[in-house]
């Protein structure tokens, strides 16, 4: 960005943004006020200095600049030719610019600006012309065409007004500049309440900008549009260029676009895709390279229109596209088509699909504070859920996700991974859709078909367990223990129907009595009892789920009975519900832990099964193996009883959402029963498992202790987090008014 300044050089009038070669684009009205005109005078200034300022540059004072284009302000709703000047007092108006020409060398480490097409919707950022992070105003751009645009700032935060006019919006999806600041949108007297538009701003979109730049020209017969790469300067290229990336794909570029008409029908339609306004009729070899080096999705662009024979040419374009860290995965075409696949529900849904296809990213992980993003103007920062544009943006950084299948061809990207697991949730036309865009995009990548089909049957993999999933919702009763004096509990309970139905569990038993263990069972089956009488008769049975501290895990509450008298049925809560254990502990412990709590979670039906044994004593053996395969969903701890306890909370920190023992193992007895009943049959019915074996242990009263199994189970579902418990002391007063 670049400050103007008023007459004496102190005082900040607007602002204004670095083209390169040492040119700054403002607004005409905004060199009027500097130079002491009225706003909307029409004739160019004669040889009169402008003086500018960079922010960036803290040690340099003002420099100097004249104007060498000019296009002033005119009234909507008129041709540019013949024109109407704009007068003050107009609500809306275009043109208005001015390119202005520094006497010096701009200072280190001022670079030019990147820019792109602006539509409708995007977010954008403007400062104000003094240039400090802090001046940052937010807002959307709510409609635009070719000639105008409107944004709307929302009423928080700081406002689009005097001073910012001239500057650049910043738009975070595109990573570059998609036009400027053109003034506060005033309304005419008696057409609209001042509360209507009190935050509407009149911006000029990118295309405008470059479609009127393109009709002046510089002393040398060049038009002041998008700048060709062989007039740039070396220290103003970009800081990702790398000299030997920028050899290697002339000498490509120089090969493929040999011939002229060849190499002004590759520029036209580059400019044209691209948003670039126009270029050279015949564009050099290095007006094509600057594009690519420096324009997002040009490399993609530039290598879908090449003919289908040049497979090997196109494939060292990508690579050398990825080293400039600008290229982007998609063309500008292959993009919009996605958008268009993905509807409201679609776009909810890609996150999901994302986080399944990629367990293992940092991606989604908690944003910044917005408070710190706001000193960045290029807003760089993690991926928010509800994001599809930047989601896929960032998708479009890895490059692959496997080993090449077959041997030598290039990897799956992330975002084609991403989006099969997409399709796989669809009706079947969307899927058809879904995976005609997928296969275009692999077979311009060059990813062998062999290699897309493997992702594309694990999403339908993944996408069977998920539908298994949505229809095994059950009734499920949260269960909250806290021990008081003389072996009793004080109890908090929630109940979720299972319904599928976000947001309906509600706490039903909230109360600070100790309670006995029988006494507990008795409350918990009357409230069951009384919360599914309305249910399915085919409903599953509630799971029961206890929250305990890490200290209290043996604690055997699936023994727990209700002491029936002799006219009463007996009841053992572990036989009459599958009863599991919970440790929100663990979380609050390791909070850094929760990507990989989920990431394990999502693997649980085909993740990898860890057995901790005799030969397994110390939690930095455990860290090891846990470490060393971030699959592993579940641990059998088989290991001496006086370990248990260190090793299970190891297991628990790093994330390990289901964890099996058996509480009455004598030493030595080897864990094989829990295997088996570990693995015999789908992981999620395990709970169910559980409460049958526990049941039918029941029935073997003549069974030797030594012989019978008492399996505990932790089940920690990532997909169903367990309620925030929230105990207040009722005997406390609130503080008299």
């Amino acid at each position: 960005m670049v400050t103007l300044l008023g007459p004496d050089g102190g005082e900040v009038v607007g602002c204004g943004v670095y083209l390169g070669r040492g040119r700054v684009l403002t607004c005409s009205h905004v060199v009027n006020e500097a130079i002491g005109r009225d706003w909307f005078h029409q004739e160019a200034p004669q040889d009169v200095p402008v003086p500018v300022g960079f922010p960036v540059a803290r040690s340099s004072g003002p420099l100097a600049s004249r104007c060498v284009g000019w296009i002033p302000a005119r009234r909507t709703g008129w041709g540019a030719v013949p024109s109407r000047p704009a007068r003050v007092g107009d609500p809306t108006w275009f043109g208005d610019l001015a390119v202005l020409e520094l006497a010096d060398d701009t200072p280190e480490p001022v670079r030019a600006a990147e820019w792109a097409k602006m539509t409708q919707g995007q977010d954008v950022r403007a400062w104000y012309g003094g240039g400090q992070p802090f001046t940052y105003a937010d807002g959307c751009v709510e409609s635009c065409d070719e000639k105008l645009g409107f944004v709307d700032s929302r009423m928080r935060g700081a406002a689009i007004g005097p001073g910012y006019s001239g500057g650049p919006l910043w738009c975070d999806e595109e990573g570059a500049a998609v036009g400027i600041v053109l003034g506060v949108m005033e309304p005419p007297p008696g057409a609209f309440a001042a509360g209507q538009v009190i935050r509407r701003t009149l911006v000029l979109p990118w295309q405008a900008i470059n479609a009127e730049l393109s009709t002046l020209a510089d002393a040398e017969g060049r038009a002041f549009g998008f700048p060709p790469a062989a007039s740039r300067r070396d220290d103003e290229r970009s800081p990702s260029e790398d000299p030997a990336t920028r050899h290697s794909l002339t000498a490509l570029v120089a090969g493929l676009l040999a011939d002229p008409a060849v190499r002004a029908e590759q520029g036209r339609r580059l400019a044209d895709e691209l948003g670039l306004g126009s270029v050279r009729a015949v564009p050099s070899v290095d007006d094509i390279v600057d594009i690519l080096l420096t324009r997002h999705r040009a490399v993609a662009t530039f290598v879908e229109g090449l003919p289908a024979g040049g497979r090997k040419d196109s494939q060292r374009l990508l690579a050398l596209g990825r080293a400039t860290l600008v290229a982007g995965l998609l063309s500008v075409r292959e993009h919009a088509w996605l958008m268009d696949l993905l509807s409201d529900d679609l776009r909810d849904r890609l996150t999901e699909a994302a986080r399944e296809a990629l367990p293992h990213t940092t991606l989604f992980d908690a944003p910044l504070p917005s408070a710190e993003r706001a000193e960045e103007p290029s807003g760089c920062g993690t991926v928010q859920a509800s994001d599809p544009h930047r989601l896929i943006s960032e998708l479009e950084g890895f490059w692959g996700d496997s080993a090449p299948v077959p041997e030598g061809s290039p990897r799956v990207p992330a975002l084609l991974r991403a989006v099969e697991y997409l399709a796989a949730t669809c009706t079947p036309k969307r899927m058809r859709d879904l995976w005609k865009w997928s296969e275009q995009v692999a077979h311009r990548l060059g990813v062998a078909p062999e290699a897309l089909n493997e992702r594309r049957n694990d999403a339908a993999e993944w996408a069977r367990h998920r539908r298994e999933r949505a229809r095994a919702a059950s009734p499920r009763l949260t269960v909250q223990l806290t021990r008081c004096p003389g072996e009793t509990f004080r109890c908090a309970a929630w109940y979720a129907p299972g319904t599928g139905v976000e947001d309906t569990e509600r706490q039903v038993v909230a109360d600070d009595r100790p309670r006995t263990a029988a006494d507990i069972v008795r409350l918990l089956h009357r409230v069951l009892v009384r919360e599914t009488a309305t249910a399915e008769p085919a409903s599953a049975v509630p799971l029961v789920e206890v929250l305990l501290d890490l200290d209290e895990l043996d604690v055997a509450v699936d023994e727990w009975e209700n002491e029936a008298s002799p006219y009463e049925v007996p009841l053992v809560l572990g036989a009459e519900y599958p009863v599991v254990v919970r440790c929100p502990e663990a979380r609050r412990r390791a909070p850094e832990a929760l990507r990989h709590w989920r990431s394990r979670w999502a693997e649980i039906d085909r993740g990898a099964m860890l057995r901790i044994d005799h030969r397994h004593t110390t939690p930095r053996q455990v860290y090891g193996l846990l470490k060393a395969d971030l699959a592993v969903s579940r641990v059998i701890l088989d290991c001496p009883a006086q370990h248990r306890a260190e090793l299970r909370a190891v297991c628990l920190v790093l994330g390990v959402p289901v964890v099996v023992w058996d509480r009455k193992a004598p030493p030595g007895t080897p864990g094989d029963r829990l295997t088996a009943l570990l693995l015999n049959g789908p992981i999620r019915s395990l709970p169910q498992r559980v409460r049958r074996h526990r049941a039918r242990v029941l029935a073997e009263s003549d069974a030797s202790p030594s012989t019978v199994l008492a399996p505990a189970l932790v089940w920690d579902d990532a997909s169903r987090p367990p309620p925030h418990a929230v105990w207040m002391d009722p005997t406390v007063e609130e503080p008299a008014p």
